[in-house]
């Protein structure tokens, strides 16, 4: 979406860039600068997609790294480093 869309977006659930930076502990200037892409907050981008009920691949197309979970990528890579050291007799007691 372009940045006019999510303000617009935004203006239709009843929040405004200030309120939207409030309930996040930022500046409203943060949030806009974020929206319009002069700066990337994955934390930004995901709550103001949930703010306007859409997802984040939608709200922020050009932005992958938004949608990575990199929890998850962590411990499917600690699980992998586990099953791999089990297999060669190398697992921590």
């Amino acid at each position: 979406m372009k940045y006019s869309q999510i303000h617009q977006a935004l203006k239709d659930e009843g929040f405004s860039w200030v309120s939207v930076a409030e309930a996040l502990g930022c500046s409203g200037q943060h949030v806009m600068n974020v929206c319009s892409r002069r700066v990337e907050s994955p934390r930004i981008g995901k709550a103001v997609a949930l703010l306007i009920d859409k997802d984040v691949a939608e709200v922020f197309p050009d932005k992958p790294r938004y949608t990575e979970d990199k929890k998850a990528d962590r411990k499917a890579k600690i699980s992998d480093a586990k099953a791999r050291l089990i297999e060669a007799g190398l697992a921590a007691a």
